[in-house]
């Protein structure tokens, strides 16, 4: 049997990572080639206390948990979360599961055909019914500068839903040098510069996560998102990539 093993980074969960372990303990109940890593970023609130409490009162393989004291970052996360990964397909996904557990068996089954595959909101046109003017400028920005400085063609590259096959994972994340922001743009950038094959599948974010207030601020976010891209096209001249 295949197995998949799906990263979670966390980071101040706590009013939701009790509902989103109780779901991916059903979810993988069921569907027992998946394993779920729950990497807690540095909580400041009771997310590790929530996780750690649940972990004694349903014990069980499936579930894993890294957990360390000070915040490094979701890319950071994710990266540490995929050193510990021994799987046939690591995938992660937004530990508040802005995109349901539902998207993991589609995302495995385009890897049969693909090295990386990721989830791309474009392809869903029940993503921008309700979503809000300041996320859908702060997305087409970021992902038109992102496909112009770094020559990428996709245009979401930020959704938290991303599948790769094993050996594929451990080179591209090997090289991640980014852990915040444009952390995705860059796996994006080294799976195409190793040569990696690269699809896509929709992705429908959750009606909760519609929602929820944004913490964008588009002049700020703007401003680090340009340096992180610079900073990618910098190390690859740099021959960090290699």
């Amino acid at each position: 049997m295949m197995k998949i093993e799906v990263i979670l980074p966390v980071y101040n969960e706590a009013n939701c990572i009790e509902q989103t372990f109780d779901r991916i303990l059903e979810f993988s109940q069921k569907n027992h080639a998946y394993n779920f890593i729950i990497v807690n970023d540095g909580s400041t609130d009771n997310t590790l206390e929530i996780i750690d409490n649940k972990l004694k009162d349903f014990p069980t393989y499936h579930i894993k948990l890294i957990s360390y004291s000070n915040r490094q970052g979701k890319g950071y996360a994710v990266k540490k979360g995929c050193e510990y990964a021994d799987a046939d397909c690591i995938c992660f996904m937004d530990g508040d599961l802005a995109y349901s557990l539902e998207h993991l068996e589609p995302l495995v089954e385009k890897l049969e055909k693909f090295d990386v595959v990721i989830g791309c909101r474009n392809l869903d046109r029940e993503n921008f019914r309700n979503l809000t003017l300041l996320r859908k400028i702060a997305g087409k920005i970021f992902n038109f500068i992102s496909r112009v400085i770094l020559n990428l063609k996709y245009k979401d590259m930020q959704a938290g839903l991303k599948g790769f096959k094993k050996i594929p994972a451990k080179q591209i994340f090997k090289r991640q040098t980014l852990t915040g922001f444009s952390f995705d743009a860059e796996l994006l950038f080294l799976a195409k510069k190793k040569g990696y094959t690269i699809g896509e599948i929709p992705a429908r974010v959750s009606q909760e996560h519609l929602y929820k207030l944004s913490q964008v601020n588009i002049l700020k976010d703007s401003l680090k998102m340009l340096s992180c891209l610079f900073k990618i096209r910098s190390n690859d001249r740099a021959g960090y990539y290699e």
